[in-house]
């Protein structure tokens, strides 16, 4: 919807003058509303078909007994915060929070987890900075494994996260495999609770 110089609107408006026969997705963060009245733009446009309905995957509550973590979470968004938590308290395990790399820094020096959980945009210090110097002060063993948790999914972000010395990379909007996928590829070191 927002681009510069022409908006989302003016371009299918211009497309539809144009006669195109394309199909057009109108993407916007503020939801329909912000369309107004674009009725005339979509024209003629085909129903979506029902999709089948999507398979929920199980969240297995037992993970965190037959797989014992200690976890930090790196994340300064608090509704996603809660969402991780959330996930993460249904499989069976407690996370701690920390709301910007300085603090994620702070938590690992304090204390010995087995896995950071880590945003990558926080304010104060972001995760590829916060993952850069727990990787010159910590060997593997001595650190935790970093899982980069971000909504940067382009072509060269998972490369930059592993090349800051994360160790993991998954995307937001959080799907709950990948995170047990993430989870299961973590060590426990010995004295390990949930």
């Amino acid at each position: 919807m927002h681009m510069p110089e022409m908006d989302g609107m003016q371009l299918a408006r211009a497309l539809h003058a144009a006669g195109a026969k394309l199909p057009r997705v109108l993407f916007s963060s503020l939801g329909r509303r912000e369309a107004g009245d674009a009725e005339g733009l979509f024209e003629g446009a085909v129903a979506p078909r029902a999709r089948p309905a999507a398979v929920k995957p199980t969240i297995d509550a037992t993970l965190a007994q037959r797989h014992p973590l200690r976890i930090r979470q790196a994340e300064d968004n608090l509704v996603n915060q809660k969402l991780a938590l959330r996930l993460l308290s249904q499989m069976g395990y407690r996370a701690d929070v920390a709301a910007n790399g300085i603090e994620a820094i702070e938590c690992v020096e304090r204390q010995t987890y087995d896995v950071a959980l880590m945003d990558v945009q926080m304010p104060e210090m972001d995760g590829l900075e916060a993952s850069r110097r727990l990787c010159a002060k910590y060997e593997p063993p001595l650190r935790p494994r970093i899982v980069a948790m971000t909504a940067n999914a382009m072509q060269g972000d998972r490369g930059e996260c592993l090349a800051a010395g994360m160790d993991d990379y998954l995307t937001k909007p959080i799907r709950v495999d990948a995170l047990v996928d993430a989870l299961t590829r973590c060590e426990a070191r010995r004295g390990a609770v949930t």
